[in-house]
């Protein structure tokens, strides 16, 4: 993705929102996940409501979003800056956000390749990778690298 494409997708919370629906980070809810009835709706901004349990959600449950509270835009300047190489220290400075949401979404996002990486491995051999430990960063990186080119 170009620094022209990056910004037309940051540039609003919805175009954010979509993207990332696109690229499967965030989920769309069919069904309730606490009670599986099909009767949900949208009530506020980033908000679901089950009308059979009467229970609320953010767009965020399930994702590597969870829990941190962010902007969506903010959190895809993020997955460039991973990209990027550009450090922690460095990246929470250019975001505006704190060392520790920085460094939060860093381990997720190496959290969750790891995990696609593991999964595929599944699939392609039959078996996992050992061990369950997170990835480096450099080994992250490689591999994101090489599904983008």
């Amino acid at each position: 993705m170009n620094l022209y494409e990056l910004v037309k997708i940051a540039s609003s919370e919805e175009k954010a929102e979509e993207f990332l629906r696109s690229r499967g980070i965030l989920k769309t809810f069919e069904r309730c996940p606490f009670c599986k009835s099909g009767s949900i709706g949208k009530v506020r901004r980033n908000f679901y409501k089950c009308y059979g349990c009467r229970r609320e959600w953010s767009i965020r449950r399930g994702s590597i979003l969870e829990g941190i509270k962010i902007p969506l835009s903010k959190f895809i300047l993020a997955i460039k800056l991973f990209t990027l190489e550009v450090p922690v220290n460095k990246a929470y400075k250019e975001l505006g956000i704190s060392y520790n949401t920085a460094h939060k979404i860093y381990q997720r996002i190496m959290k969750a390749i790891y995990d696609f990486v593991s999964r595929e491995d599944e699939v392609l051999k039959g078996e996992a990778r050992g061990g369950g430990e997170l990835w480096t960063r450099y080994q992250c990186l490689g591999y994101l690298k090489g599904m983008v080119r």
